[in-house]
């Protein structure tokens, strides 16, 4: 019973070690600042979609059978599909997104708040910190093992002498208030806290992220001796409720955190602010830390977000440069560590709330895409794994999640490219359009059509 036990306990710490990173603490502390006395539904959004989604697309992808997502997708809808939307996920989770904002979270907290945010502080800094991913990448070592195996549970030590300082001397009285920190949606936690704390979620990208980590998962299942279908979704069930009350525990203490540190910046034009610039998360930890423990706190903070996200990020390089290596085996492996590195180097200039803020239209078109599939996989036996089910039921949620994607896009660029009666359709017309989520009737109207069709065709 107790290697049982022990066998969930070390799969689940091994996929929250693989999940957690440092944006795993910034978007939790950015959310509970600005929600305020709306907290708790905000964080009840949040985790509905950084939490339970991950959860789901790890039971659903060790339930299918297969050893890897991809797999499961060209088996169930088209190896095209399964191709390109692997490839975009790989972009997503690697050099577009994830390799540059372990770059911008470590300078947001270590760097900023000592140096500012100026040009030739972020030039030095990035060149060092994406200089070391690079060698580490190219050139695994122990250093590289040691960093991942034991700077997690350091950085977790931190975070929760923050916390624990949060309780016994707060740094303002419990909020009052709460604000938009933008006009649209994601971060509007006044208005709108859940839905808010909802899309804020999509912005840890552990949802995704899943598709790449099941592999993993399902491999360590089997050397513990899990053999059938059943058996390998059991296991990764239990690990995954593991790993996912870890991350949950602590989304709910740093958002509180967060919340607690509205008194330790000041409010212009209805945003927090430091030095005259709008805060993120990195930034609130790091202010956080030099309340309560003074420069040592900050310092400590700052050297374990360093080393966690220069681990976080050469593990990105070393499994981007591998995927589209397989995919393209003419350029090494060498050559795609080089070229996955440059492109974060390059992205990690626009700032971590402008990495955040271009992620956003992305994340739009991917997650429902990504959702649709982790539902069917798993309600798959109730129609037969049909195929046109799973085409149709994707097809139809592609259409509203390319308008909620362009729509953000058009609204980062303060431009008017799409015609205002396709835009009234999808947000007046379309249930919860209004809220970006009109996707889900699209998604339950391509499912119904998917199983007329296939009725007939049988």
């Amino acid at each position: 019973m107790k290697q049982i036990q022990n066998k969930y306990l070390v799969i689940g710490l091994m996929l929250f070690a693989m999940f957690f990173g440092a944006s795993n603490l910034t978007y939790p502390a950015f959310l509970g600042i600005y929600s305020g006395s709306n907290l708790w539904l905000a964080i009840l959004g949040f985790c509905l979609s950084a939490v339970t989604l991950p959860l789901l697309a790890v039971i659903a992808i060790a339930y299918s059978g297969n050893d890897n997502a991809q797999d499961m997708i060209e088996q169930r809808v088209s190896k095209w599909f399964a191709v390109s939307f692997m490839v975009v996920l790989n972009l997503t989770i690697g050099p577009l997104f994830s390799i540059s904002r372990t770059g911008a979270v470590s300078f947001s907290v270590g760097i900023a708040p000592f140096f500012g945010t100026g040009l030739v502080s972020k030039l030095i800094y990035g060149l060092i910190f994406f200089g070391l991913t690079y060698l580490i990448a190219v050139k695994p070592s122990k250093i590289a093992d040691n960093i991942g195996k034991y700077l997690t549970p350091a950085l977790l030590l931190v975070i929760a002498t923050l916390v624990l300082g949060s309780f016994i001397s707060p740094a303002a009285v419990p909020a009052t208030r709460s604000y938009n920190a933008a006009s649209d949606l994601s971060n509007a936690f006044a208005d709108l806290p859940f839905i808010a704390g909802l899309l804020q979620g999509y912005g840890t990208l552990d949802a995704l992220a899943a598709f790449m980590f099941i592999t993993v998962v399902i491999n360590s299942a089997k050397q513990f001796g899990a053999k059938s279908k059943h058996d390998i979704a059991g296991v990764s069930l239990k690990a995954g409720l593991i790993t996912t009350a870890c991350l949950a525990i602590i989304y709910l203490f740093v958002a509180r955190l967060g919340s607690m540190s509205q008194g330790l910046f000041p409010m212009t034009d209805g945003l927090f602010t430091l030095n005259g610039v709008g805060i993120d998360g990195g930034t609130v930890l790091s202010i956080a830390a030099r309340n309560y423990f003074g420069t040592f706190g900050q310092v400590t903070l700052s050297l374990a977000v360093f080393l966690a996200c220069l681990s976080t990020s050469s593990g990105l390089v070393v499994a981007s440069a591998d995927y589209f290596h397989t995919l393209l085996p003419k350029l090494s492996h060498t050559s795609w560590s080089a070229i996955m590195t440059l492109i974060g180097t390059f992205l990690y200039f626009s700032g971590l709330s402008g990495i955040i803020k271009a992620s956003l239209a992305m994340l739009f078109f991917l997650y429902p895409l990504a959702i649709a599939l982790i539902v069917l996989t798993l309600s798959g036996k109730w129609f037969k794994e049909s195929k046109t089910v799973y085409r149709t039921t994707l097809i139809f949620t592609a259409i509203a999640a390319l308008y909620d994607s362009l729509a953000t896009l058009a609204g980062q660029l303060n431009l008017e490219f799409i015609p205002s009666g396709i835009a009234n359709f999808f947000t007046k017309v379309v249930p919860l359009g209004q809220f970006q989520l009109g996707w889900i009737c699209f998604a339950f109207l391509g499912f119904v059509i998917g199983l007329m069709l296939d009725k007939r065709k049988s």
